[in-house]
């Protein structure tokens, strides 16, 4: 309630300041110079960013290639000698089922990386309590 005051109250002061009679056109030619400028600036230094930092954003890139591919081949280890020797791990499949589902709707509701990976755990939990059960 309070944001939608807010903002019809902004946007209210917004619309008399540039929808003025006498000055709106100036404040408005005025606001859409200053936008180009800002933009021209932005473009320019992005592409100095750019020149200047390549190399190192280059081999940045391989690093972070490169360690993901070794922890892909970890990974893969340890799910196939999960596959051949079990987890050990055995809490009845109707609480990891539960679990996964308040996860899922937690994370459902949650943005970026930290629902993310609620979901991923979610649908892990998910998988563990289908192979449990049978």
């Amino acid at each position: 309630m309070f944001r939608g005051l807010l903002l019809l109250g902004v946007g209210t002061a917004g619309a008399y300041y540039f929808l003025d009679a006498k000055k709106g056109e100036k404040r408005r030619k005025r606001v859409e110079k200053q936008i180009r400028e800002a933009i021209k600036v932005g473009g320019s230094a992005v592409q100095d960013y750019s020149r200047r930092y390549k190399d190192q954003a280059a081999k940045l890139s391989r690093a972070v290639n490169e360690s993901a591919v070794q922890y892909g081949q970890e990974a893969k280890t340890l799910a196939s000698d999960v596959v051949k020797n079990g987890t050990g791990w055995s809490p009845s499949a109707r609480l990891v089922g539960a679990l996964g589902s308040a996860l899922a709707f937690y994370g459902a509701g949650r943005r970026g990386p930290a629902g993310t990976l609620l979901r991923t755990l979610s649908l892990g939990l998910f998988t563990r309590a289908l192979i449990a059960s049978r």
